[in-house]
């Protein structure tokens, strides 16, 4: 009854205000009823409107949830798995794969690499095999740049290998698939060579050395001179000491924020002095551009090369066909076999569309193009051949450490694997 008695005296009391003009009592709503209410209503104003929306977006946030395969990644990156196998190794000891001539089949060895903490100098050593049963051996002692303001580098190595079943197919860009021979090329060689940076974007490297090569019949399938006319393979069946001589400039203007985009313009030159025979005496110049095009994203890039070389013999001298540069196999026109075209004069085109698929992997899409001649004034994009094709690259610490490339040609669908960059 006192309840019933108290609210007739409080309307008596509001009904008597509002007849002397006081204004009516209004009775508090709670918060949480008033935010609906507003919520409920159209924004005023854009600035409620995005105000209302990041409320809501944030009372939906949830903590990501690490998946067990996430998680599985994770581990993996942080236990740094190249870096600890292809550079540091066990006890200085790390595997050798590739470093062979395309062709050679799986290769693989031992290093050895010493000098990671040591600003003065570097040493590497290695052995390798292949299952083509090619060998080689090989040292190099390099000098890093001692200080920053004098970035000069010194190198000297020495290899001495033994390839069994190189392809020889015909000079000239004529030539045919079934007329596929074979020769032994063994060399010895000691090289030495002084690098410096000059200014931010321009590289010279200066080098010489000593090579002995010898040039003789195959072990597998038929041998060169059983297709073939010795006379005219200039240096088959010889053995010749060469001293020789050269320069690479390299100017780099890719972006260093971005490794890979930009433009990569590189020049070289060699000359080959026969000391026995004063038969293959020769030079020889070549020159690279390369074009790195980043794709919106640095995961996806297009990259571009062209490359172009001229060995030209001294007066009443000889190229030997063995130091021509070629064309086919892993790192030039990938759908034909390795030295699928010899000549005096090369011309090289290639295209690969790249796109990064984890930290250690990138997938590739890649066309090449190019053609052998011996005269300057076949030089014209007439008569190229062709190949496309798709690839796999593993990535470690020092770059592309495995590389696994299909490409298709007119004459044949080739596998190639191989370490390093295609380029």
């Amino acid at each position: 009854m006192r309840g019933r008695t108290h609210t007739l005296v409080g309307w008596t009391l509001a009904w008597l205000l509002a007849c002397l003009g006081w204004p009516m009592p209004t009775v508090a709503q709670p918060t949480a009823e008033i935010a609906v209410e507003q919520e409920n209503e159209a924004p005023a104003t854009r600035e409620e409107l995005l105000r209302r929306r990041r409320q809501r977006k944030a009372e939906a946030l949830e903590p990501y949830v690490v998946t067990p395969a996430e998680a599985r990644v994770q581990v993996f990156e942080r236990m740094n798995f190249p870096a600890n196998i292809f550079q540091r190794g066990w006890r200085q000891f790390v595997p050798a794969i590739g470093g062979m001539p395309s062709g050679s089949g799986l290769v693989g060895g031992l290093g050895y690499h010493n000098g990671l903490d040591n600003e003065a100098f570097e040493f590497d050593a290695s052995a390798r095999i292949s299952t083509r049963l090619f060998t080689s051996y090989d040292a190099a002692v390099r000098f890093p740049a001692a200080r920053r303001d004098t970035p000069v580098r010194g190198r000297v190595t020495f290899r001495n290998s033994d390839y069994r079943e190189l392809r020889f197919f015909g000079l000239g860009g004529d030539t045919h698939s079934r007329d596929r021979s074979t020769y032994q090329l063994r060399e010895r060689a000691v090289d030495g060579g002084v690098g410096a940076d000059v200014g931010r974007f321009v590289n010279v490297d200066v080098h010489g050395g000593w090579l002995r090569a010898e040039a003789d019949e195959g072990f597998f399938g038929p041998s060169l001179e059983e297709l073939f006319d010795p006379a005219g393979v200039p240096g088959f069946e010889t053995t010749t000491d060469y001293l020789h001589y050269g320069a690479t400039v390299e100017l780099d203007l890719r972006d260093t924020t971005v490794p890979e985009a930009g433009v990569v313009l590189r020049g070289e030159v060699a000359q080959y002095d026969d000391r026995d025979l004063n038969r293959f005496d020769f030079n020889r110049v070549a020159a690279e551009v390369q074009v790195h095009v980043p794709l919106g994203v640095r995961s996806r890039l297009l990259a571009l090369r062209a490359r172009t070389s001229r060995s030209i013999a001294d007066s009443g001298g000889e190229v030997p066909f063995y130091l021509m540069e070629t064309l086919g196999g892993g790192s030039t026109i990938r759908g034909f076999r390795e030295f699928r075209f010899r000549d005096a004069r090369t011309l090289l085109l290639s295209a690969e569309y790249r796109w990064e698929l984890w930290t250690y992997l990138d997938f590739a899409l890649f066309a090449d193009a190019g053609k052998v001649f011996s005269e300057s004034s076949e030089f014209d994009l007439h008569d190229l051949e062709t190949a496309v094709g798709f690839g796999l690259r593993g990535h470690g610490p020092g770059g592309t450490v495995i590389r696994f490339d299909l490409a298709r040609s007119r004459e044949s669908i080739k596998v190639h694997i191989g370490g390093g960059p295609s380029f």
